[in-house]
């Protein structure tokens, strides 16, 4: 997915696609996106709205010039979503009527009461009515979930990853009991009560005791395979679940293991552990002796992981483009809190960068797989009964920040949390450097004698 100027020549420059549609970012306007498709060429301003990605057409470039939809979105829309606000769901006001891009502006606020006719008004409240919290479904949930993720695919890897991924969303549909096709055994969980497994239940009923039943009679009935295709679906629709504020779900209903030693749950699984249990490293130093005798690829990345905070998702994924090790950050586009930040760097973790760019060059990924492209996962760091997740070095960046009392905003910032009226500064600054070094200095001291 290319990232350049979006102007007027490049907008005519540009073939319109046989297959599929082209997103072309801005390089200087974050969040101003062009798409490129078989009979048009549109701009949008995109960005994040209550955890969701939100996409708002700003006009066709036939009717629309980029400098005007630049302007737009730089100075309304962008802003507006950075503050919690949906533009679509605006009213079109006064001043909008009056300002220089008039016309733009009423394409995508609603029109006033007095100005919608019968139809526009049923409309609106058709795409705005709430399902109440406890009645919604799994079906509803998935749904919405296949709306996020298609928009979210298509927008950081393409058209064409979008259609591959199609397939494998349309199976996991289909093992939560959203297929159309079954055979005479009909969904994977179906009972008597629930003829479409899980499809039609409130998500809220998905409770650990149902899951560890259900684990069993398929497994029994079934297959083991199939149990473990069944619960990644259903991890896959928890892990959106949890994220979302308008779906009434804290937590996973992780599998229980009723025999206490794992033997039979899906592989990556775990026993189920309290609720406010603290997901830190139990021995840090043990951890970190484990870790080095990795091989270099996985262990700095398990490293840096530690002392920078950064999501598993965004340490496997990081490229050599976007870190500086000069300046010494990281910086990235969309993610899953904000549209852009930056991730400082102590001292520690340039170090531990420098060192690996020397053992294993510069190729497009800082960490690279066995074919050379990018690391696929983190591996689990294990000692005797001990087992520490990839979750667990950011969780354990976060409990350090705590215990030596840095400033809490700092900390959010550097890990990525959105927090409101500060979307607009997820840049490293002297403070965010001072706060990430202390805690690297913390996590260092802790680990002293083992390193």
């Amino acid at each position: 997915m290319p990232h350049l100027k979006i102007t007027q020549a490049l907008v005519d420059r540009l073939p319109y696609q046989d297959e599929g549609t082209m997103w072309v970012h801005d390089l200087d306007l974050p969040g101003f996106n062009l798409a490129v498709g078989k009979a048009s060429k549109t701009l949008y301003a995109c960005g994040e709205h209550k955890r969701k990605f939100v996409r708002v057409k700003i006009g066709r470039c036939d009717v629309t010039k980029v400098n005007e939809a630049r302007a737009v979105a730089q100075n309304v829309l962008l802003p507006e979503l950075r503050r919690g606000v949906d533009p679509r769901a605006r009213p079109l006001s006064d001043e909008d009527r009056a300002s220089d891009h008039a016309n733009i502006l009423a394409g995508i606020r609603e029109a006033r009461p007095e100005d919608l006719t019968d139809g526009m008004a049923n409309r609106i409240l058709r795409g705005k009515a709430k399902s109440r919290a406890d009645e919604l479904t799994v079906g509803q949930v998935w749904e919405k979930y296949e709306e996020f993720h298609r928009a979210s695919i298509l927008e950081e890897h393409g058209p064409e990853k979008a259609r591959r991924a199609e397939t494998h969303i349309m199976q996991q549909r289909q093992y939560l009991g959203g297929g159309e096709k079954y055979g005479k055994d009909g969904p994977y969980a179906s009972t008597l009560d629930w003829p479409k497994g899980w499809w039609d239940r409130p998500i809220t009923s998905i409770t650990p005791e149902l899951c560890s039943t259900t684990w069993r009679n398929m497994s029994r009935t079934r297959g083991r395979r199939s149990a473990q295709m069944f619960f990644l679906s259903v991890h896959v629709l928890f892990k959106y679940a949890v994220a979302k504020k308008e779906v009434p779900v804290t937590a996973s209903p992780v599998v229980i293991d009723v025999a206490g030693d794992g033997i039979g749950l899906p592989k990556g699984w775990q026993t189920l552990k309290a609720q406010n249990a603290v997901e830190r490293i139990s021995d840090l130093r043990a951890w970190w002796q484990q870790v080095d005798q990795m091989t270099v690829i996985p262990k700095s990345a398990l490293k840096v992981a530690l002392l920078t905070g950064m999501r598993p998702s965004e340490v496997i994924g990081l490229k050599w483009d976007q870190v500086d090790l000069d300046a010494g950050k990281v910086s990235f586009g969309m993610t899953k809190t904000t549209d852009y930040r930056e991730v400082a760097l102590s001292s520690w973790t340039v170090a531990q960068l420098e060192r690996l760019a020397r053992y294993a060059g510069k190729r497009e990924y800082v960490f690279t797989g066995p074919t050379g492209g990018r690391l696929l996962s983190l591996p689990n760091v294990t000692r005797g009964k001990d087992r520490w997740t990839p979750k667990q070095p950011r969780k354990e960046w976060a409990a350090t920040a705590a215990e030596i009392n840095v400033n809490g905003d700092l900390a959010e910032l550097q890990m990525g949390h959105a927090l409101s009226g500060v979307k607009s500064h997820y840049i490293v600054n002297a403070d965010l450097r001072a706060t990430v070094q202390a805690v690297a200095d913390a996590i260092m001291e802790k680990v002293k004698g083992a390193v």
